[in-house]
């Protein structure tokens, strides 16, 4: 009979800890790190957007009119401000990032941005535009029709929008100039920094690289793993990190809750855990009738002046072992709505119930 009990005993072990491996799926390496020198570049221009329907920028941005004025002249044309007060041209600011190891003539997307009193940019062209980087060189060079995801209508009376009109893009519309070399730091090793800083994923990252093949990984904090490698060449290396990139583990799972209290969002962690506690959750209403037109209440209203009203709610017991699908369940079975699920989880936080970390948006 023990001997029964015990293999019974061993099978839920073993069915519950095949359960948990099929939940924690691995991940590629590259998916939540890349090398230290794969690296972005930041850009920023200022520049003009023309054709538009009179949505433009007005009189009143001044340097509206004398950037196009001065782009005038270098054309050959002298403008008297004066004489033009068209509403077809805005100023705009125009970013993107440069990629790392992107070289000359590649082409890459662009972000176009009013800085004006422009209504809609919808229609319009961005005219050559220099990015330039943080040091003030030209980099790259943008120009093209800009996409818009919004549009804004108006007429005397009425007016209409949807979306951000005044912000567009660009799809591969500037031609990158200048190269920004990157070389390794240090030609005997590979560095690789997580996207989230963490411990215990980067632990486990490091021994994954191990048994890849690289014994000499090592992780020196909670961001940043050091491999050891050869001398490597532009081959060699091209190789190595891609090898690198394909090795699969499994990181280590957020114990976070994220609130985004403007949308009523809620995202849970699978670590997010519960002590044991008892919870409920109800709503009371009050409504006060509306007085007649003397400004009281009648005597023979048939409505009362003041109804308060609370409705039933279910009290929920919570197990010590409650995991992320229990507590799911429970604020389900209590019938909360996300704004009331913002008020639970601070509740729960404060009884000290939760084991979790809440960020709020």
């Amino acid at each position: 009979m023990i001997l029964k009990k015990l293999a019974l005993c061993l099978l839920i072990v073993l069915l519950f800890s095949q359960t948990l491996h099929a939940e924690a799926q691995p991940v590629r390496l590259k998916d939540i790190g890349k090398i230290i020198e794969d690296r972005g570049n930041q850009l920023l221009g200022f520049g003009l957007v023309v054709g538009l329907r009179g949505s433009g920028d007005s009189r009143a941005s001044l340097f509206t009119t004398k950037a196009l004025t001065n782009l005038l002249k270098k054309l050959g044309i002298t403008p008297d401000e004066k004489d033009y007060s068209s509403r077809n041209v805005a100023a705009v600011m125009v970013t993107t990032t440069l990629p790392a190891f992107v070289k000359k003539g590649q082409q890459i997307p662009v972000v176009v941005s009013s800085i004006g009193d422009s209504t809609s940019l919808v229609g319009g062209t961005l005219l050559l535009t220099q990015l330039q980087g943080s040091d003030l060189v030209t980099y790259a060079v943008a120009q093209g029709p800009i996409v818009v995801g919004g549009f804004s209508e108006q007429t005397s009376r009425v007016m209409y929008s949807k979306n951000q009109s005044t912000v567009g893009s660009i799809p591969q519309g500037a031609i990158v100039e200048t190269e920004i070399p990157t070389t390794l730091l240090d030609s005997t090793s590979i560095t690789i920094v997580l996207n989230r800083a963490d411990f215990l994923t980067a632990s486990r990252a490091a021994k994954a690289i191990q048994n890849a093949g690289f014994p000499g990984a090592v992780a020196l904090d909670s961001n940043t793993i050091r491999i050891p490698v050869p001398i490597l060449d532009s081959t060699t290396f091209v190789d190595t990190v891609a090898r690198l990139e394909s090795i699969k583990f499994v990181p280590d799972s957020s114990s976070k809750i994220v609130v985004n209290s403007k949308t009523g969002t809620i995202v849970i962690g699978e670590m997010v855990r519960l002590s044991p506690v008892a919870i409920t959750h109800g709503n009371i209403s009050v409504k006060i009738a509306d007085p007649d037109e003397f400004g009281y209440m009648p005597i023979e209203a048939t409505e009362a002046p003041l109804i308060v009203k609370e409705n039933a709610s279910k009290l929920i017991y919570l197990k010590p072992d409650s995991t992320l699908s229990s507590l799911v369940k429970a604020l389900n079975d209590i019938g909360a709505t996300p704004k009331d699920l913002i008020s639970i989880i601070q509740a729960l936080k404060e009884a000290g119930a939760l084991v979790a970390t809440i960020e709020v948006l």
